[in-house]
């Protein structure tokens, strides 16, 4: 299990689909914002609550306090517990188990990784003359047209 310390305001991303918010914490009882678009089930008392609406994922609030937990999802080999394992002051230990497959940051960890993957994903403007050098090739002169589909004939 993957425990995390958060504040009021700050969220989990489980795997770039749940977002897990701490609304609130008041006298010991933690208020999450869960925006999920699979079924919650509120533990103790195993409660169903169904987080679809008309298709679309939609915003459920609940209130846990320690040693409680919400499952997300209803297969049992994709479904993830949150655990709200100890609170002091508005400090709330929130313990997360997922499959292992299943990535889990917090959000602030989960932007800069965004971030990072567009900014790697964009292409750049590369000199392949050094490229073709250490591969033993010829510059090409993109100034010239390509002869028969063969710029060694240029």
């Amino acid at each position: 299990m993957l425990v995390l310390t958060r504040k009021p305001g700050e969220k989990i991303i489980v795997g770039n689909l749940y977002q897990v918010e701490i609304a609130s914490v008041q006298r010991g009882e933690v208020k999450f914002v869960f925006n999920v678009d699979q079924p919650l089930t509120l533990m103790p008392g195993n409660i169903y609550l169904d987080a679809v609406e008309d298709g679309k994922p939609s915003r459920i609030t609940v209130t846990r306090k320690v040693d409680d937990s919400v499952v997300i999802g209803n297969q049992p080999d994709t479904q993830v517990e949150i655990l709200v394992v100890s609170v002091k002051g508005e400090a709330v230990r929130v313990g997360v188990k997922a499959p292992r497959e299943v990535t889990v940051h917090r959000e602030e960890v989960w932007r800069m990784i965004q971030a990072e993957n567009i900014a790697a994903a964009r292409s750049a403007e590369v000199d392949t003359t050094e490229l073709q050098k250490l591969l033993g090739q010829k510059p090409l002169d993109l100034s010239k047209p390509v002869e028969n589909g063969d710029p060694d004939k240029n």
